[in-house]
């Protein structure tokens, strides 16, 4: 992960050469490659920089090998011997200061910065953009300067990341927060954006005591009999349950529906 540095330069391209001709001795067809957002468009809003990437396919290339690139909207926790943190970008978190609702947040009102909460796809919350067009610009941006390596087949695959860790999840089981397995996790619903979206989804079905999240779902550790929620016949098969459970997930289904049609186009 420390191969390229935050100023998006690679850091030690022999280095790199050294690792490619060995994995090439062992007949690999390619590597993968995370492309930070947050290395990428670092600083300034739309201003993106990607000589770092630019140098490193150039290399991967002289040794025909080919490339899966991962777009990362996430930020990385520390990992790996080097301790690595790669966060979101700068630029991000100078509007958390004043506006921590852009984070996944829990029934505690603590906040996860690892990735922007789905509640601000469509909320012009990011220097006049949303959500989804902070991640169209980005996908633009790489095609625009990639474009000719997807096309002569150097880059083979192109994954984009959907959510926490860049999965299509909930960050609903942080460490960080003190949960460990086999807990539930908690819903991530508590930010003022998806408060706004669940409110509107309750008033459409008219019932506005329906917005709200449900207060007996447990806690990071809990197990599922324990709650009042989870547990065999418990609220989750009620009308309000149901009609939480499928806000819930259909957020989730929204988010990965629009950022892939757009990553199509």
């Amino acid at each position: 992960m420390g191969i390229i540095n935050c100023y998006c330069q690679l850091v030690d391209p022999e280095a790199v050469r050294a690792e490619l001709r060995h994995l090439k001795s062992l007949n690999v067809d390619g590597v993968v490659v995370d492309c930070w957002w947050g290395i990428v468009e670092a600083w300034t809003p739309q201003k993106y920089e990607w000589s770092g990437y630019r140098d490193l396919f150039g290399i991967i290339k002289e040794f025909k090998l080919k490339v899966q690139v991962v777009l990362s909207f996430h930020g990385s926790g520390e990992c790996g011997s080097g301790g690595v943190l790669i966060a979101l970008p700068r630029w991000v978190l100078e509007i958390a200061q004043e506006n921590q609702d852009i984070f996944f947040t829990d029934r505690e009102g603590r906040r996860n910065t690892e990735c922007l909460s789905w509640g601000i796809d469509k909320e012009r919350v990011l220097r006049g953009r949303t959500g989804i067009e902070v991640y169209f610009d980005f996908m633009r941006s790489f095609h625009m300067e990639f474009r000719s390596l997807s096309e002569e087949g150097l880059i083979s695959a192109i994954e984009v990341g959907l959510g926490a860790s860049g999965e299509l999840r909930y960050p609903s089981c942080p460490e960080k927060m003190g949960w460990r397995y086999p807990g539930i996790g908690e819903f991530q619903c508590y930010d003022r954006y998806m408060q706004k979206n669940l409110r509107q989804s309750a008033l459409a079905r008219g019932h506005l005591f329906w917005a709200r999240g449900p207060d007996n779902a447990g806690y990071y550790n809990s197990r599922s009999h324990e709650t009042g929620f989870f547990c065999d016949g418990g609220d989750y098969d009620s009308y309000y349950g149901r009609f939480f459970l499928n806000w819930y997930s259909g957020i989730l289904i929204d988010h990965v529906d629009q950022v892939l049609s757009l990553a199509t186009l």
